[in-house]
């Protein structure tokens, strides 16, 4: 169970960093569009990854008494479609390893963040998906 619990706490301190390079990633992907429904759906991402950063560090101080550090590290594309086709690949990723960490979870408190983590990133792969279909 020690093992399973590290292990959790591993893919948290994982997921914590995703999140926050996810908000960065969408705040400056959002800029690079001037379609207004793209930037609303990209800036609802945005505002969602930060929510599950605030959410995850939380839970994290929950178990270890302290909160994750990280150097953070901008995820790079070389155009918008590019950046697109991105973050829906690692929206799909992200749900996958939150479902992951829901089979594992040390402690009833992780349940809900997760979850809400888990289905706000599959609306988010919706999403861009449906951006990218419209650029086509």
């Amino acid at each position: 169970m020690q093992n399973q619990n590290q292990s959790f706490i591993q893919m948290l301190a994982q997921a914590i960093e995703n999140e926050w390079n996810a908000h960065d990633f969408y705040k400056r992907l959002g800029g690079d569009t001037s379609n207004r429904l793209f930037r609303d759906y990209i800036k609802h991402a945005e505002d969602d990854e930060l929510n599950h950063y605030q959410m995850f560090q939380h839970l994290y101080f929950q178990l270890t008494g302290q909160y994750h550090e990280f150097e953070p590290e901008p995820v790079s594309y070389r155009s918008f479609e590019e950046g697109v086709i991105k973050a829906q690949k690692d929206e799909f990723e992200a749900a996958e390893m939150y479902r992951q960490m829901l089979f594992i979870i040390p402690t009833p408190l992780a349940y809900q963040p997760l979850f809400i983590a888990m289905t706000d990133e599959m609306e988010h792969a919706t999403r861009f998906g449906t951006i990218y279909g419209r650029l086509k």
